[in-house]
């Protein structure tokens, strides 16, 4: 039995399809599960029990993408796949999905036309969690769904493992879309809550993109204080710094669903997303959340997001402006009330 599983989006949208290998393989104790994903994104996949990870590298001229395009179009055809799970919406993956001629192909129905019978079994949108949507795949086919656990990718070291403190949280306030964040200001609030009132290092992580370097130095000038930072890990590095924190405070990305799988109890901040979707899971609890907005909590972890009408708006900022004022303009008072009660449970101040 020979199984792609195609997922063409971002690092966090990969990381929830974890999931699915272990039923695969409890299913079909022999199968070969081979994963399409973006090429920035293979890195948070587990190496255990995928056979091989395909990759959609979108760098290059026109001319260079085409003909790896070409080859990966080859590569499906050729690898004689019996099932093909389209997890991305959109005629690109239907497309894939149809090319690889596998007996049994499920995926989103597409809206075009044209692409509107490629799969064999179509799956509908509901409103839930993005893994529970993931799992409607297998359930479709009638596998039964014995785990919903999260595995990340986690490197065994990395160079500056060694100056990690004995006791820290790990904090990652960054984005690739800066209206999931919150203001340098409160970021720097937080820093000195942490640190100051719990007794606590805050330790960050960032991308070296130059936009999240000046996010990182705004929030400096304003602590007034060094903060320790890593810029410069992979994402098994990071996964690795994360396993060794006491807890995860930050935004809603993938390195809040990284946390979560490592079972980190993790503090998020949400603004224009649904947390019902995209909540942090936790693997002990295995289930969703009730609501779309607002501070709700599951097992360890605590999401806090304001309680407003326009949430979640689905948008990048408020109409479109890259600014979510529900982040920026956040009632401070209350989220650190709410991120005092999480870290009070974690007995931080008595070491």
């Amino acid at each position: 039995m020979k199984i792609l599983i195609i997922k063409l989006r971002n690092i966090g949208d990969v990381l929830l399809i974890t999931p699915l290998f272990e039923n695969l393989k409890a299913h079909f104790p022999n199968c070969q599960i081979d994963c399409l994903v973006n090429s920035n994104t293979k890195d948070i996949l587990p190496r255990e029990p995928i056979n091989k990870i395909l990759t959609l590298d979108k760098k290059g001229s026109k001319l260079e993408r085409l003909k790896r395009e070409l080859t990966l179009l080859k590569d499906i055809k050729n690898a004689k796949y019996d099932i093909v799970l389209g997890l991305t919406n959109g005629d690109r993956t239907a497309f894939l999905s149809f090319i690889s001629k596998a007996k049994i192909r499920v995926g989103f129905t597409p809206k075009n036309l044209w692409s509107k019978y490629f799969y064999t079994h179509n799956l509908t949108y509901k409103h839930q969690h993005t893994i529970e949507s993931n799992l409607d795949s297998l359930r479709i086919l009638n596998i039964p769904i014995i785990s919903k656990k999260v595995i990340s990718n986690t490197a065994d070291s990395f160079k500056n493992e060694i100056k990690l403190p004995q006791r820290f949280i790990h904090c990652h306030f960054f984005s690739n879309w800066f209206f999931k964040c919150l203001s340098d200001e409160f970021c720097a609030t937080i820093i000195k809550l942490i640190e100051e009132k719990y007794k606590t290092k805050c330790i960050l992580t960032l991308s070296n993109a130059q936009k999240e370097a000046q996010k990182l130095a705004n929030i400096q000038k304003i602590y007034k204080k060094e903060i320790t930072y890593f810029n410069n890990l992979s994402l098994p590095e990071v996964s690795l710094l994360n396993k060794k924190a006491l807890a995860f405070v930050g935004v809603d990305t993938a390195i809040m669903h990284l946390s979560g799988a490592n079972n980190i109890p993790s503090f998020a901040f949400f603004g224009p997303s649904s947390v019902r979707e995209w909540g942090v899971w936790d693997n002990d609890i295995a289930s969703g959340y009730d609501n779309d907005f607002g501070i709700q909590r599951i097992g360890k972890h605590t999401i806090y997001q304001e309680s407003l009408s326009c949430i979640p708006c689905h948008r990048a900022g408020c109409n479109d402006s890259k600014i979510s004022k529900c982040l920026v303009g956040i009632q401070e008072n209350l989220a650190l009330k709410t991120l005092e009660d999480f870290l009070g449970k974690l007995s931080l101040v008595n070491p």
